[in-house]
């Protein structure tokens, strides 16, 4: 299987680069490819990076290509991570269009690329933000089942580790999906949660109990980005450990982007574990960013949804039944231009 990192020389990228030799995911058969601008920083890390994976795994890492072009992207499953972030400075670049508006050209040049030049058969993995109009804009290149935000899947692993948390238990043991945006929109949708040996009336009890609320994320953030300013780090962690686990999922990555340490080694994970089973042939049951036709709640647009895929692409739109408020944020949050 050959994976190319699109950015591989950001944080995010370099991270995931690592992470798939490191854990041989991608073996001596495989290939890796690490695609960067020439003309940026990247046109003379990459090639330090190649040597350094090199170094560090030597025959058991997998062939090593470089581009520097979107035309030169030729990979089974293409990881997207380049473009411009947040960057962690509070009240700097928040809008949403104009993350957009920066990003866009990146994403659509892989995506017209990958679709001129590869087998038809890609899987397009989209962790550049925000998701949800490049997700859209990738989709007016190539069949939009082989299109998928990571989004709302990072937001599901996050939620479902606060529950862990809280109750003390391995997050393998928790069920639970976030979706809608990938933003402060999303939804931790609780009508989903369910906990193993959390059964009968005392189990129902103790998971309604870890809903307590707090306020709305927005309202929240000036708050938080006042105790970073003023006390550090810990101070504004601190704040955010008092809420419940839907906000803190919303919250504590705001927290860590702003500390400037961005957030690599949990995106990463998150997509090693897909990358996990999907190459190995297996299919992966999750939220993720996709284009919708009226699959899921009849909505037509881009959103995070409950979705069964693998190396295949989208397999089918999984029903999930919703309480009242959480469909009508996920609605309110469906991207359709």
């Amino acid at each position: 299987m050959d994976v190319a990192v699109v950015g591989a020389g950001g944080v995010i990228g370099r991270q995931v680069a690592i992470a798939l030799v490191a854990e041989g995911l991608l073996g001596p058969e495989d290939r890796l490819q690490l695609v960067g601008r020439r003309d940026g920083a990247s046109g003379s890390l990459l090639h330090g990076l190649a040597h350094d994976l090199r170094d560090a795994w030597a025959e058991a890492a997998p062939e090593l290509d470089l581009a520097f072009a979107p035309e030169e992207v030729l990979a089974d499953v293409v990881v997207l991570c380049a473009g411009a972030t947040i960057t962690g400075r509070p009240g700097e670049a928040r809008s949403r269009a104009a993350l957009a508006a920066a990003n866009l050209p990146v994403a659509e040049a892989v995506a017209r690329a990958v679709a001129a030049n590869g087998h038809g058969g890609e899987l397009l993995l989209v962790v550049t933000n925000p998701v949800e109009p490049l997700v859209a804009a990738c989709c007016r290149h190539l069949d939009r089942r082989r299109v998928l935000g990571m989004g709302a899947f990072l937001d599901t692993m996050r939620f479902r580790h606060e529950v862990a948390a809280e109750l003390g238990v391995r997050r393998q043991l928790v069920s639970g999906l976030v979706l809608g945006e990938h933003g402060f929109g999303m939804v931790p949708c609780w009508s989903t949660v369910a906990v193993h040996g959390f059964v009968g009336d005392d189990g129902r009890s103790r998971l309604a109990g870890l809903r307590r609320g707090g306020g709305a994320a927005g309202e929240l953030l000036p708050r938080i980005e006042a105790a970073l300013a003023a006390e550090g780090a810990a101070a504004a962690y601190r704040l955010v450990e008092g809420l419940d686990a839907g906000l803190r999922t919303m919250l504590r990555p705001w927290v860590t982007q702003l500390c400037g340490a961005r957030t690599p080694c949990g995106t990463a994970e998150t997509i090693l574990r897909l990358l996990r089973t999907v190459l190995g042939g297996g299919q992966v049951v999750a939220a993720a960013q996709v284009l919708l036709a009226g699959e899921f709640l009849g909505l037509h647009g881009v959103t995070g949804a409950p979705v069964v895929f693998s190396a295949a692409g989208i397999d089918r739109i999984v029903p999930v039944a919703l309480d009242a408020d959480e469909e009508a944020r996920v609605r309110a949050g469906v991207f359709t231009a």
